[in-house]
């Protein structure tokens, strides 16, 4: 084959190849969950819009392959730049207790279940810190196997993370 024919015949290969990358990456962007209430925006935030609440897709344990004590989610979150937002803060128990689905799995870094829509990241934290201190020691979180609310040591990692919360647009 002669290059003036495989240079015609390479350029739309390129030219479809482009294309079929660049319609990829807007396909994730406004993907819903089954039932419609989370929307994946493509650039690493999930909205849901039951709350108007923008949440990370991932938490801090899927995003850095690590736990984190109270101090360094609360430290995490501060730093945030997902999605090009920076006030991102940590949840109240309330907003937290919004996204533990019971009827829904996602599966946290040990592969086992975890009560969140699986428009979220999978192995984050099977424990997520909230804003919420109790004294000078503590802090409230919540268990997203069980939804169970409890407290823990704020210096403690066991298997906790954080996942970043802002008001959506």
């Amino acid at each position: 084959m002669n290059k003036k024919y495989s240079c015609v015949l390479l350029i739309p290969l390129i030219l479809v190849l482009f294309l079929s990358l660049s319609f990829s990456g807007e396909a994730a962007k406004g993907k819903t969950s089954r039932d419609g209430r989370y929307v994946d925006n493509g650039d690493g935030t999930v909205t849901d819009h039951r709350t108007e609440l923008m949440w990370t897709q991932k938490d801090s344990y899927a995003d850095l392959g690590e736990c984190r004590n109270w101090y360094k989610s609360k430290n995490y979150v501060s730093e945030l730049k997902t999605g090009g937002y920076s006030d991102w803060r940590m949840p109240t128990i309330e907003e937290l207790k919004t996204i533990f689905e019971r009827s829904k799995s996602n599966s946290n870094y040990r592969g086992a279940p975890s009560r969140l829509d699986p428009i979220f990241a999978s192995f984050g934290a099977w424990w997520y810190w909230t804003s919420r201190t109790v004294g000078p020691c503590c802090a409230r979180g919540i268990i997203f196997d069980n939804g169970k609310v409890g407290m823990g040591i704020r210096h403690t990692c066991g298997n906790s993370g954080v996942r970043a919360v802002r008001l959506g647009d």
